[in-house]
């Protein structure tokens, strides 16, 4: 099955002008199916890549997201981790092990990750908006309030750090200040409450079904 994608990919790269043994094609074409949903064949696309260029840390960082998005953890995380061994100064090379890590509960392992990618790139919302919801989980509660505050400080239109932050005040039963909280989001956010209906309708339609 594999050999048989390739070659149809191979094919598209040829229509379209591009040589079949440059890796820079192949990660071309793996973007654009990747944005089209084929993940099966983004994933053959950046492994071709890392066949011609081992080094190529973009192909080693989006496998692995590909291979994430699939739940094909242990796979992601290799992927990943071949990316840090050519370059372990990449935030978010970093940020997406952080996140295989949280799904698969190894905490501590996700703690370290996303540190070490704000430490790299202190001023990315979602890392700190991701560490916070770790450290909440961890029972870390005053590292997580900081960490998700520095998220909407960083971006005030998060709208995913604006209701962690809510969340995270709703269950230490601090209700004024979620309330508050709740206030300051629509004032950044003034569709907040509509978008929180829309996502939640969203996951009953999507459980239902």
């Amino acid at each position: 099955m594999t050999k048989s994608i390739q070659k149809n990919l191979s094919r598209q790269l040829e229509e379209r002008g591009k040589d079949t043994r440059n890796p820079e094609s192949w990660y071309e074409l793996g973007g654009l199916l990747y944005e089209e949903g084929d993940l099966r064949g983004a994933e053959i696309a950046f492994q071709t890549v890392l066949n011609l260029n081992p080094s190529s840390i973009d192909a080693w960082r989006d496998l692995g997201a590909v291979l994430f998005v699939q739940n094909r953890f242990d796979e992601a995380e290799q992927a990943l981790k071949g990316a840090l061994e050519h370059n372990d100064e990449e935030s978010d090379v970093w940020y997406n092990l952080g996140c295989v890590y949280n799904a698969t509960d190894q905490l501590e392992d996700a703690e370290l990750a996303f540190r070490r990618a704000s430490e790299l790139d202190p001023e990315d919302s979602d890392t700190w908006c991701n560490l916070g919801v770790v450290l909440a989980t961890l029972g870390r509660r005053e590292e997580a309030e900081q960490a998700l505050k520095k998220a909407i400080e960083i971006r005030p239109e998060h709208f995913v750090g604006w209701l962690n932050l809510i969340s995270y005040y709703e269950e230490e039963g601090r209700t004024k200040d979620a309330m508050r909280t709740h206030e300051h989001a629509l004032e950044q956010i003034p569709n907040f409450d509509q978008i929180l209906e829309d996502i939640t309708d969203f996951v009953e339609d999507a459980e239902e079904g």
